[in-house]
C-alpha cells in the first residue's frame, strides 16, 4: 500500500481516525478524511483523485447507488469501497453491479471490520500490480 492515496467520507471523527490510523500503519502514502461527500468531491475536483474512496453509507448525505453513479461519472475507474452495518443484500448487489469495488459490513468489533477493509485493499492493490 506504499503508494496509495485514500480518501474517507465518515461523519464520526473517532471512526474515521481509527480507519486512517490503520491504513497509515499499513503503509498507505496519504489518507485524508472528509466529514461530508460535498467536501470530498470538491477536493477531488480541485486537487487530486485518490486510489481509493471509502464512503460510509450511514452518512445522511449519501444515497449509495446515486452517490456511486455520481462518483463514477466524474471519476471513472476510481475504486470505491462502501462501509455499512446494513446487510441489505439487494443494496449490496446493486452497488457491486453499478461498479463499487467492495462493500464491508460493519459488524462485530470495529477493529475486525477495519482489518477486513485493509486486507481487501491490499488484495486489490496486489491484483492491480499483477495485471500491469
Amino acid at each position: 500500500m506504499k503508494r496509495t492515496t485514500v480518501y474517507i467520507i465518515e461523519k464520526e471523527a473517532p471512526v474515521a481516525n481509527l480507519i486512517r490510523y490503520h491504513l497509515l500503519s499499513h503503509q498507505a502514502k496519504h489518507v485524508q478524511v472528509f466529514p461530508t461527500p460535498a467536501e470530498c468531491l470538491y477536493f477531488m475536483q480541485k486537487k487530486s483523485i485518490p486510489d481509493f474512496l471509502i464512503a460510509d453509507l450511514e452518512h445522511p448525505e449519501i444515497n449509495g447507488p446515486g452517490f456511486l453513479k455520481s462518483i463514477l461519472q466524474s471519476f471513472p475507474g476510481i475504486r470505491t469501497l462502501f462501509l455499512s452495518p446494513f446487510t441489505d443484500d439487494s443494496l449490496v448487489t446493486q452497488l457491486m453491479e453499478d461498479g463499487a469495488t467492495d462493500y464491508i459490513y460493519k459488524s462485530g468489533r470495529m477493529e475486525e471490520w477495519i482489518h477486513e477493509l485493509v486486507k481487501n485493499m491490499e488484495f486489490l492493490i496486489r491484483e492491480k500490480s499483477q495485471a500491469i
